[in-house]
């Protein structure tokens, strides 16, 4: 990765003489920077590319997204927060190429990894409540203790000592040299041990209990594993029962479908007006770009009501522009799309509420 002149073509970024090739150079920089970081995540097990992503674009879409907050500017053209991390070092000391891009890589991956956790939030509400409900869980409960190893956080069981309280320091080490516990073998075990009515901190420690007694693999588990174990398995048990009451044949369930349906034609209704009336009319969108967005809404909902996977808002849209990237989605579309998504979801929650 190039670093000559580095700390030059930084300082020149901060105090705002610089060209376009190089604020183009630094941003290649910082996007490289990003999308290194993201590989490592991907290897690590991370889903970081959108879903049906083709190739390295979708990646550098990604980082791009991740980084894009960095060069936001003031009304003076100042970049705030590249002024706020680097000028305090620059004003006091000389700084080499080599510590810049250290300063320049530090900035960068926590940057990274606080827009992941946003994409991952937009992109699976669910299973960033998951995994918060387990973090609140393990901060709550001095029965478990919790450490990162390899960009991973595992968590495991605290085993004091039978004459103090202090702590095993295997169980702080997490077992490193032995393998993780394979999903499908913990799933196997543990799936006889669940109950419904479990909370996730009961939840944590029978898996962290199979895991403790299955030979040779840590007694450790990794927190997104658990996460999405209690999808699973609770998806799992929520289908079986209400597969076991519902008859899809009967005319009541025919009879659910069209006012299902019905709903639907109501609350997508709603929001063309919306559409119509706050934006279209107001010149906020035109006309093509309401078309576009009533039609990604129509088939939200219709994914939503229908029990079929539901896809990312960029997804959405993107049927619909072919050429649109994280990038142009976040810059151009998310603010007003997104408020209309959540706006749909709230009329569709309180029409189905009356409806049951």
């Amino acid at each position: 990765m190039k670093t000559k002149n580095l700390s030059n073509l930084v300082r020149k970024i901060c105090s705002r003489h610089y060209s376009s090739n190089d604020l183009i150079e630094f941003i290649d920089l910082s996007q490289k920077i990003a999308i290194s970081y993201l590989k490592y995540q991907e290897a690590l097990g991370k889903n970081i590319r959108p879903k049906n992503a083709e190739g390295l674009n979708d990646l550098e879409d990604v980082a791009i997204d991740c980084i894009a907050g960095l060069f936001m500017r003031n009304d003076c053209n100042e970049f705030v927060q590249l002024n706020k991390y680097f000028l305090p070092i620059l004003e006091k000391e000389h700084i080499d190429d080599n510590d810049m891009l250290m300063m320049l890589r530090r900035l960068i991956v926590k940057k990274t990894k606080q827009e992941l956790s946003r994409i991952f939030r937009e992109r699976d509400p669910e299973g960033a409540k998951i995994i918060r409900n387990i973090r609140v869980a393990i901060r709550n409960s001095v029965q478990f203790s919790s450490f990162k190893q390899m960009g991973r956080e595992f968590v495991c069981l605290v085993r004091r000592h039978d004459h103090d309280d202090s702590l095993d320091p295997e169980t702080k080490s997490g077992d490193s040299k032995l393998s993780a516990l394979p999903e499908k073998i913990l799933i196997q075990h543990f799936s006889e041990h669940y109950c419904p009515t479990d909370s996730v901190s009961v939840i944590i420690k029978k898996m962290l209990e199979t895991a403790a007694d299955a030979p040779f693999y840590q007694s450790c588990l990794p927190i997104d594993t658990i996460a999405n174990l209690i999808r699973d398995v609770t998806f799992t048990q929520f289908k079986d029962e209400n597969s076991k009451e519902i008859d899809n044949t009967s005319p009541f369930h025919d009879l659910q479908l069209k006012e299902v349906d019905a709903v639907n034609k109501y609350v997508i209704q709603l929001i063309y007006q919306k559409i119509q009336l706050q934006y279209l009319k107001k010149q906020k969108l035109d006309q093509e770009r309401a078309e576009i967005y009533f039609k990604a809404i129509n088939d939200f909902v219709q994914d939503l009501t229908h029990e079929r996977e539901c896809e990312s808002n960029f997804r959405y849209l993107k049927r619909y522009i072919p050429n649109l990237s994280q990038k142009s989605y976040r810059d151009e579309e998310r603010s007003i799309f997104e408020y209309l998504v959540k706006v749909t979801k709230k009329s569709l929650r309180k029409k189905l509420k009356e409806l049951l």
